[in-house]
């Protein structure tokens, strides 16, 4: 394998036209601020260096905070410092990867050197490359390192150099050891053979005066920094703690194939491995389609080219789908270079016109993909520093401070950040402890206690993916997420979206056993609670006594079939008493009970719903107010559902279902849905009525939303029937044979909501 294609100066113009236009493309999207929990780790580092906190975390990467420590001293922000490393690794590693790619192959310096400039153009533009380009995280640097030693180490005479040097980039990302060490032991062997093949014995002798200082040049480059590292953390044994820890926390607080071999997660690692570099399915099936058709050249006249792709990256690529986390989807960065040769590979079988074309459609493609997402990333700081900066000025605002409560998940993830702006942490009150799965029962605590100010405000920070908070009543949360076009390139990021209540004095809470979403009947089904343990409680607030209405709804899932009561008692006072019938059911109850209920000294009352006799009765829908509209889900409608990977929850619409709403002042329905173009292979109607009167009668052809108001003088009496009927349905089973779902399904609504026609 020999670079002699890079001598020409015309070549040379085009390597540093492509450093330039890169640097340049990216210097205007460097973060604003920093983003996942590794970059904050670094961030810290560059302040102090310490591995047993996590300043980095372990290994410790301190050839990369040494960079980063060179570039914060020009760049001042933390970081537009680890910004700037990675588009300065970016463009150094299209440059590596061109001399790396075309000594791979054998089919001549002109060919060899078209499919490379092809290779690093696909795989420069490549979104995953493009973004990370910009990301204030190690992993552009890692792989530029790599490339770098890979371009080294293809002349034979400067193999102990490149050994050397795979030692040293370790220090900057330990993954770059399953790309460069293979390569040399390829490398090494390949001159061990050649050298017997020579038959002289001064060349026999070769390969082992070759084996040995590479390899005393590894570990020279690896002590470089490993024992600066060592010392700096205190001696051995404290390093070995703090990376026995992060190894143990890797292995226990994440989800990878090695840990979890099942389809779903071989499906989510693949998936991150080789789609979601290029953001776009299409994309990915274009470039995987060229990728299988360069690697079938290479297994028919190119064996050399197969076995030294195969050893650099294989390796790697194993490491990445078993050992690390599936949804991560940067570290499938590694993975693009090869991704990109095989596609030029298999562009160059075409004819030179159409190749060049695919090419350079791909290119422009995902240019423009990379582009947008680089801009939207850089137009605002990440989701978690934008939430604290309003949660600042929010409690600068307030006479009181609020208590601050989140999910396990957010509790841990937010710690980082909160260390890092320091005294610009919001001021909050007391902070509540984070169970896992059961975390709203903290705030059941919380307003239960005789100490809790009746006014007291709680602040909680919730996962969108999660809904226990369903068992809350609460306002609309503030929403924070990335602005991402294509969500996918961040994936595994954290903290990643959030949502902020802010709950005062609710209308309601539960406590234990209720199913109103399908985390909080799991929930109930773990902790053995339910109407067939015992009766499960709740607490309404006094303001809703007197003028208010309680909505229950659920369904009976005896077996066999049988009916049961439901009785519903408030503050020890009867409320409710009515037949709960085998399937589903759902009651509007006047809260107002002959004699005034007892109340806690924070003004709610316990309600208490029992079933007689105890059965398996699942409480699924639950409402109480005596100003806002409530509704219902009646005859028709199939249970609440929730997607928490989207994160999406819906409802399926039948052919017929029914709405019931209570709104004494009139209501506007607010519905939105999913095209039945989706499932169907026409539109699809939807009509919709109250009484006798039609509110809507549409054709669905596409996605919808629609605001229907609902006739004063109608829903002046309080409750009314909402019918929505639909002419098309499907069986799932009867259209896969995966699946036994009977269930007739005619449109998915992913939401809805009854307001106030004033509001």
């Amino acid at each position: 394998m020999s670079p002699s294609y890079g001598r020409s100066p015309w070549r040379a113009c085009v390597g540093v036209a492509f450093v330039v236009t890169f640097i340049a493309l990216h210097l205007p999207h460097l973060p604003r601020s920093l983003e996942d929990l590794d970059s904050i780790n670094f961030a810290l580092a560059l302040r102090r260096f310490d591995v047993a906190h996590h300043q980095p975390h372990p290994p410790g990467y301190p050839v990369y905070v040494a960079l980063g420590r060179l570039a914060a001293a020009m760049a001042g922000s933390e970081a537009r410092a680890l910004g700037i490393i990675s588009v300065m690794a970016g463009a150094i590693g299209g440059i590596a990867g061109l001399s790396f790619f075309a000594a791979v192959g054998r089919g001549g310096a002109t060919e060899d050197w078209r499919v490379a400039a092809g290779a690093v153009a696909l795989a420069a533009t490549a979104p995953l490359y493009w973004l990370s380009a910009v990301r204030p995280l190690s992993d552009m640097a890692g792989l530029a390192a790599a490339l770098v030693v890979l371009a080294v180490a293809l002349h034979p005479r400067r193999l102990v150099l490149a050994a050397f040097l795979a030692g040293v980039a370790a220090g900057v990302r330990s993954q770059v050891l399953w790309l460069t060490l293979p390569f040399l032991a390829l490398s090494i062997w390949r001159a061990s053979a050649t050298a017997v093949a020579d038959g002289t014995p001064a060349a026999r002798r070769r390969p082992g005066r070759l084996l040995r200082p590479a390899a005393a040049a590894l570990a020279i480059g690896l002590l470089t920094w490993a024992i600066p590292l060592v010392l700096l953390s205190g001696g051995l044994r404290a390093y070995w703690h703090a990376f026995f820890d992060q190894a143990s926390e890797d292995l226990s607080g994440v989800a990878m194939l090695w840990t979890t071999p099942t389809p779903r997660q071989a499906a989510i690692a693949l998936q991150s491995a080789f789609i979601a570099p290029w953001a776009l399915p299409a994309t990915a099936v274009l470039v995987a389609a060229l990728a299988a058709a360069g690697l079938g050249a290479l297994v028919r006249r190119d064996r050399t080219a197969l076995a030294t792709i195969g050893a650099t990256f294989g390796p790697y690529l194993l490491f990445d789908l078993l050992f690390q986390e599936s949804v991560t989807t940067r570290y499938a960065l590694p993975l693009v270079p090869p991704m990109a040769y095989l596609a030029a590979r298999g562009a160059a079988r075409l004819p030179s016109a159409a190749g060049l074309a695919v090419v350079a459609c791909l290119v422009g493609w995902n240019l423009f993909v990379g582009i947008e997402s680089a801009a939207a990333y850089a137009r605002a700081p990440a989701p978690a520093f934008r939430m604290l900066a309003d949660m600042a000025a929010a409690a600068r605002a307030s006479s009181a401070p609020a208590t601050l409560a989140m999910d396990r998940r957010l509790d841990l993830d937010l710690r980082r950040p909160i260390r890092w702006i320091g005294d610009r942490v919001p001021g909050v009150g007391a902070r509540l402890p984070a169970p896992p799965r059961r975390e709203w029962l903290e705030l059941v605590k919380y307003w239960n206690d005789p100490a809790t100010a009746p006014d007291a405000t709680v602040w909680f920070v919730a996962d969108p993916r999660r809904d226990y908070l369903a068992l809350v009543q609460h306002d609309p949360p503030l929403t924070y997420e990335w602005g991402l076009p294509y969500p996918i390139l961040l994936g595994g990021i954290r903290p990643d979206a959030m949502q902020w209540y802010t709950i005062r004095r609710p209308e309601w809470y539960l406590g234990r056993g209720w199913s109103l979403t399908p985390e909080s009947n799991g929930t109930a089904r773990l902790d053995g609670q339910g109407l067939e343990h015992g009766p499960i409680e709740g607490w309404v607030s006094r303001a809703v006594f007197g003028r208010g209405v309680l909505m229950i709804g659920g369904r009976n899932l005896t077996e066999p079939p049988a009916h049961v009561r439901l009785r519903i008692e408030a503050g020890g006072e009867p409320v409710a008493d009515f037949d709960a019938p085998p399937g589903p059911f759902l009651q509007l109850v006047p809260l107002n009970p002959t004699r005034p209920p007892a109340f806690s000294p924070a003004g709610y009352a316990r309600l208490t719903v029992r079933a007689v006799p105890a059965a398996d009765v699942a409480v699924e829908q639950f409402d109480a107010s005596a100003s806002r509209p409530l509704l219902g889900f009646g005859p028709g409608w199939h249970e609440y559902e929730h997607n928490a990977a989207a994160p999406l929850r819906w409802r399926w619409l039948s052919e017929r279902g029914e709405l019931l709403v209570h709104a004494p002042r009139g209501a506007v329905l607010h519905l939105e849905g999913e095209s039945p173009r989706k499932y169907f292979s026409r539109p699809s109607r939807l009509h919709v009525r109250l009484g006798g009167r039609v509110l809507a009668d549409l054709r669905l052809s596409s996605d919808f939303s629609l605001t229907i108001p609902l006739p004063t003088e109608v829903m002046g009496r309080g409750n009314a029937t909402i019918v929505l009927e639909t002419d098309q349905i499907f069986v799932p089973a009867d259209r896969s044979r995966r699946t036994r779902d009977r269930r007739r399904l005619g449109l998915r609504f992913f939401s809805w909501d009854v307001r106030n026609a004033q509001n």
